[in-house]
């Protein structure tokens, strides 16, 4: 603790124990420091209610599709330092981190990011192509995937987690927006291979990243299927001690808050929306095989409609 605190205050170890005992007080300026970075508010405990809540906006300006995989990476190095947390993901579309899995998919999920909600010069009128997004940039995407990919998780899933993308592929198709015209069922056949492999995950109960064997993963995994509740967005990284509730504000950014009593009633609230749930897990049997069929068919029915509107 005492070097960790050191390093933030820029000061040496003799310094830090003096302000332990007390011998020196911490400065408003240190005070401030140690408040962002371990994201714990410096004022006193609010009574009205307010909940603080970090946006990634309004703390890093994104100006190019790293900008945004760099704030996710210090995220993912504060959860890693979390004990024995899990993952409870609620979701009307693919959740980012399996989308993560593929390459091709989530360049393209950036450059819909970078042409609308981030609005990045010259993009809104740039054709779709590969090369627009750094290699670098889907080696982070990579890297926090296979990271998520081993922590333990449930998530709630729609029969419509395929539909915004759908979409998204067929806008850019009819409207001439992709670069290359061999794009979109190029596209079509990435989500085949993510609905496979989100299949296969369900199937054995354990996460895994493709072409590894999941007969050597113990990292469980529990989706399950319901369209009674409002799936919003959320992520909550649930571990003794310290939670972090991660909400999506305009789609990918989002809204971070570790305020306990908000955690806990996302919490209640994942565990009771679970109970009203089909299992897609392990147990799943033919429910589960007829909720990916459907997926499949979902995307083979998008196929169809773009090559009618070849003709």
């Amino acid at each position: 603790m005492v070097v960790g605190v050191a390093d933030i205050l820029g000061l040496s170890k003799d310094a830090i124990y003096r302000r332990l005992r007390g011998t020196t007080v911490l400065s408003a300026n240190e005070l401030i420091l140690l408040s962002n970075h371990f994201r714990i508010s410096a004022s006193a405990a609010a009574t009205d209610g307010t909940v603080p809540v970090h946006y990634n906006l309004t703390e890093t300006e994104i100006r190019s599709p790293g900008d945004y995989l760099d704030q996710l990476m210090v995220q993912l190095d504060v959860i890693n330092t979390l004990p024995e947390f899990w993952f409870y993901l609620a979701n009307p579309g693919i959740p980012i981190f399996h989308e993560m899995m593929s390459r091709k998919l989530f360049a393209f999920k950036l450059y819909i990011y970078g042409s609308t909600c981030w609005d990045f010069p010259g993009w809104k009128n740039m054709k779709y192509r590969r090369d627009l997004i750094d290699e670098r940039v889907l080696d982070q995407a990579r890297f926090i995937a296979k990271h998520t990919h081993r922590a333990p998780g449930r998530e709630l899933w729609t029969m419509g987690m395929l539909s915004a993308t759908l979409d998204q592929i067929e806008f850019m198709h009819l409207t001439g927006r992709f670069a290359r015209a061999e794009e979109a069922p190029e596209l079509l056949a990435e989500l085949d291979k993510i609905v496979n492999h989100l299949e296969a995950m369900a199937r054995a109960g354990r996460k895994f990243l493709p072409g590894e064997n999941p007969s050597e993963s113990d990292v469980s995994f529990h989706p399950a299927h319901n369209e009674l509740a409002n799936n919003d967005n959320a992520l909550l990284i649930d571990s003794p001690g310290r939670s972090m509730l991660f909400v999506t504000y305009i789609m990918p950014n989002y809204l971070l808050t570790e305020n306990e009593e908000v955690c806990a009633i996302s919490r209640d609230w994942f565990k009771s929306v679970e109970q009203l749930s089909t299992s897609l897990g392990a147990e799943g049997g033919k429910y589960r095989d007829w909720y990916f069929n459907r997926l499949r068919g979902q995307i083979n029915d998008a196929r169809g409609r773009m090559e009618l509107g070849k003709e």
